[in-house]
């Protein structure tokens, strides 16, 4: 059993991100955890490899992934770098290129997170103006 599996053996009951859905869903608000689900792929606690997807300051978003050689070490083990949000699809086609070298099956998950991010800053800007 390699070690993420059994780090998520340990805490896929039991920890402090955990959220109950009104049907009895489990979701998890853990960073790193693209779509909020309690599960193995997507867990940020879990994997060595991670990615995190945040609102910025405006018009920008924040990419974060983790760097597997400096797992054991939490203050180097993240990389983090913030894209501005001027022509959207040309920072998402970037940011596509980017975390397919990191975690392709990611990609689409960090895509949607930046997608949301940029909408959620552009009727907060349209709305105040």
């Amino acid at each position: 059993m390699a070690p993420s599996q059994l780090v998520w053996q340990l805490v896929k009951n039991y920890n402090c991100f955990q959220h109950k859905g009104l049907n009895g869903s489990r979701f998890s608000a853990e960073p790193g955890n693209l779509y909020n689900l309690n599960s193995y792929k997507y867990s940020g606690l879990a994997n060595e490899k991670t990615v995190h997807v945040e609102a910025g300051e405006e018009g920008s978003f924040a990419v974060t992934h983790t760097i597997p050689k400096n797992y054991n070490k939490p203050r180097e083990s993240r990389s983090r770098a913030t894209k501005k949000n001027k022509n959207f699809r040309r920072t998402a086609t970037r940011l596509g290129k980017e975390i397919h070298t990191v975690r392709p099956d990611l990609k689409n998950a960090a895509l949607a997170r930046a997608s949301a991010v940029n909408k959620s800053q552009r009727t907060a800007a349209a709305k105040s103006s």
